[in-house]
């Protein structure tokens, strides 16, 4: 089974396991994931079509409506019951925010599929992994103060792969200066992680919206990840006080079971002390 075969399979079987409903894939490109008989899938793209058949140097290109796979704009909340992004995540300044946009378009119980290529297996492979404190960086600013280290490290470890052309330190940072004045003009991997570190982001991703993994998979060059949006809880402050209502959604993973409620985490006991004297189910 060649390579491109054995990527096929798994995006096969995780489509048929997860994907239903009405949903959305971001950059599907020359690509675009599979989905089962029955689902509607839409498209949408950074680039317009002629730019994405210049890019692709094909015809063959899933374009669909113009969309910020950061902010995904103009999507209404709880819309969607999946969401598919495959390649994408890495070429933008903000990882975090995209997966809390995804979140918020979802419906409850919808399902986020993320296909990010491990940097061990491509053209990332010298370059430093992207730590969570970076990409929690990114989420505070929306990736304005790591842009220009994003083209940096391109210019310095990946360019030299691609081209065989090394620059000089000056050249570096005279284009990575430049390349950050134009974004987005010019495109890069602002981020490249195994799947490890990976699974780290989305951990820390996890305290900020209501999500829990439920399945991983590796195979080639990419890993997969799929993940479900909880219920959203609110809870009443039951400290001194008092009174304080608060939205836990961001601090607190849940699981429901009819009226009971098996909190996963103490991130909420952690982060606001006496909170947990009640906890209501909100739609």
């Amino acid at each position: 089974m060649i390579d491109e075969e054995a990527i096929a399979t798994v995006r096969a079987e995780l489509s048929r396991r997860f994907i239903s409903g009405h949903g959305l894939e971001i950059g599907g490109g020359t690509r675009p994931f599979p989905v089962p008989t029955g689902a509607k899938v839409s498209y949408g793209d950074i680039r317009d079509p002629v730019s994405l058949k210049s890019y692709f140097k094909t015809d063959a290109v899933q374009s669909g409506e113009p969309i910020d796979a950061q902010t995904l704009a103009g999507i209404a909340d709880a819309s969607l019951d999946f969401v598919i992004s495959a390649h994408v995540i890495e070429h933008l300044r903000d990882p975090i925010g995209a997966i809390v946009n995804a979140i918020r378009v979802l419906e409850h119980g919808g399902i986020h599929l993320l296909v990010v290529p491990d940097m061990r297996r491509t053209f990332d492979r010298d370059r430093p992994e992207t730590s969570v404190a970076h990409v929690l960086a990114d989420f505070s600013d929306g990736g304005i103060g790591t842009c220009r280290d994003g083209y940096e490290e391109h210019l310095r470890y990946v360019h030299p792969i691609l081209t065989g052309q090394r620059y000089s330190e000056a050249e570096i940072q005279r284009q990575a200066t430049e390349a950050a004045r134009l974004w987005p003009k010019y495109g890069a991997h602002f981020h490249a992680w195994t799947q490890a570190g990976f699974e780290a982001l989305l951990h820390a991703a996890s305290d900020l919206v209501p999500f829990r993994l439920i399945d991983t998979a590796s195979v080639v060059n990419e890993n997969f990840s799929s993940y479900e949006k909880y219920r959203r809880l609110s809870f009443e402050h039951g400290g001194p006080g008092g009174g304080l209502r608060a939205d836990c959604t961001a601090s607190v993973q849940t699981i429901c079971h009819h009226r009971d409620v098996q909190v996963e985490k103490e991130v909420a006991r952690r982060r606001y002390g006496r909170f947990l004297l009640r906890f209501q189910v909100a739609d």
